[in-house]
């Protein structure tokens, strides 16, 4: 099975959350730009605070897959349920693709206004790079010359400063991205398209802070990354401001890799970030959250503390909400946690019904990197994958004897196809004795669940064998939800 990046596998949701041309944008609304906004003084704000917090919510999305944040607008009304919150970040981040063609003239100037108001810099994300005839046509960062001006003139028209403003991953799809109407194109070149893109924005904002996004997925390394900014200092004569890492979660070792940049940032004094987010599969609120915080305790504690910028972000279709902040699994609350009880954050497992979730586990093959552990940590961005096909197995011991009332399957499979899947259970001192079978067509994230009539008495040992399958047998996650919750 050719093994396929997380990444890769969401581009089409990545696209539709950024600056990207679409064949049939949704236009804004055509009024005549309105007149500046309040000349009132803005609370000045700190852009050299460390960490530099970033808060980059989801508008929902006319056109999208997913529809983002339902009350995302609601951040902007007067007294909004978040102004603790507000106080503790520095940065709010809109896409571009909502500010250029997405929302009316109305809705950018209530969220410009309500931005300032708390004091917060404006940062905006945008696609720098132009498609030709022959590459780059609907492509993600190759948002165009027009795409960027329309978006950054917008914001000067309804009254609004921009502070920062972030490039969406032109090393990346401009370089290593191998899709349709891929470029290929050297880094000296992307280098200098980007700096056209800069002299565009600083024309219209001369002071705008302006830095760089880009994903750490496969081919595209920590050291290609340190190589980037090298380049882009040599061709330009001048340093990008800051570097924001989009990570991979099915890379385990994400952690050790984005400190290796970091501290080449630091080398260099490039300020380097980390965009944490959930997963596109997280089918709840506080699944995605959850699972958020899960990462960023991972990296602070191996890291040693949190990286220079921090940016709280979502393009899934979690959370729904970003408010109250009062709730912990609101986006506005996860923020207000991380701040106030980061203990907090990640998954509570002496409330959870999940009996599998960090219990010990058999498997009878494994990666390096994609070990047992990862089909029961929760995370469906991470996996166990036996590196072979069927018959391949995984034993999950909870520790002690449990009625069970439902088991829950998330398969990594690549291609789509028949799979055969055995569920056994044992209890202590006894033989595994079949449970339940799982036969039919399934595909990668989708979810395979079972409820017996009545629960399975007494197991301690839950085994699923894989005897058919088109694919390496991988699962992303598996839940065994106990009796009596």
């Amino acid at each position: 099975m050719k093994r396929i990046s997380t990444f890769l596998t969401l581009l089409s949701v990545l696209m539709a959350a950024c600056n990207i041309p679409t064949p049939n944008p949704v236009e804004s609304s055509t009024s005549t730009p309105l007149a500046p906004g309040p000349t009132s003084a803005p609370k000045p704000v700190d852009l050299a605070h460390r960490p530099l917090y970033w808060f980059a919510p989801l508008p929902p999305q006319p056109n999208g897959p997913y529809n983002g944040s339902d009350d995302f607008m609601q951040l902007f009304a007067p007294d909004a349920a978040w102004a603790q919150t507000a106080g503790y970040i520095q940065v709010f981040k809109l896409y571009g693709g909502w500010v250029g063609h997405d929302s009316t003239d109305g809705q950018v100037r209530q969220a410009l206004e309500s931005i300032r108001e708390h004091g917060l810099a404006l940062a905006v994300e945008v696609g720098p790079l132009n498609p030709t005839s022959d590459c780059g046509l609907y492509v993600e960062s190759f948002a165009g010359e027009e795409g960027i001006v329309r978006t950054i003139r917008r914001i000067k028209s309804l009254g609004g400063k921009l502070d920062l403003l972030a490039f969406d991953e032109p090393y990346f799809f401009g370089h290593f991205y191998d899709g349709e109407s891929a470029c290929h194109w050297t880094a000296e070149r992307i280098a200098q398209d980007v700096d056209a893109f800069i002299g565009l924005a600083r024309a219209e904002f001369p002071d705008v802070i302006i830095g760089d996004i880009e994903p750490l997925s496969g081919p595209a390394t920590a050291d290609a990354y340190k190589g980037w900014l090298d380049i882009f200092k040599k061709v330009n004569g001048y340093d990008l401001d800051f570097l924001h890492i989009d990570v991979d979660w099915s890379d385990t070792g994400w952690p050790a890799k984005v400190e290796s940049i970091a501290d080449y940032g630091r080398v260099r004094d490039i300020p380097v970030g980390v965009i944490f987010t959930g997963n596109y599969q997280d089918q709840t609120d506080e699944a995605w959250t959850s699972i958020a915080g899960e990462r960023v305790k991972l990296y602070e504690a191996q890291a040693g503390g949190p990286p220079e910028h921090v940016i709280f972000q979502s393009w899934n279709d979690k959370p729904d909400h970003v408010l109250p902040e009062s709730d912990p699994h609101s986006f506005t609350g996860f923020v207000k946690t991380y701040f106030e009880d980061k203990s907090a954050l990640g998954f509570q497992t002496q409330s959870t019904s999940n009996l599998a979730l960090k219990k010990p586990v058999r498997v009878s093959r494994q990666l390096q990197g994609n070990e047992g552990q990862w089909a029961v940590d929760g995370d469906p961005g991470t996996v166990w994958n036996a590196g072979d096909g069927p018959k391949q197995w995984i034993e999950i011991d909870l520790g002690a004897a449990y009625d069970i009332r439902e088991i829950r399957l998330l398969p990594n499979q690549y291609p789509v196809g028949k799979t055969v899947n055995r569920v056994l259970g044992k209890a202590p001192g006894g033989d595994f004795v079949l449970l339940y079978t799982f036969e039919g067509v399934t595909h990668d994230s989708e979810l395979l669940s079972y409820a017996p009539p009545a629960p399975w008495n007494g197991i301690q040992v839950i085994r699923v064998e894989t005897t058919t399958s088109p694919s390496w047998v991988s699962w992303r996650e598996i839940e065994i939800i106990k009796a009596g919750n």
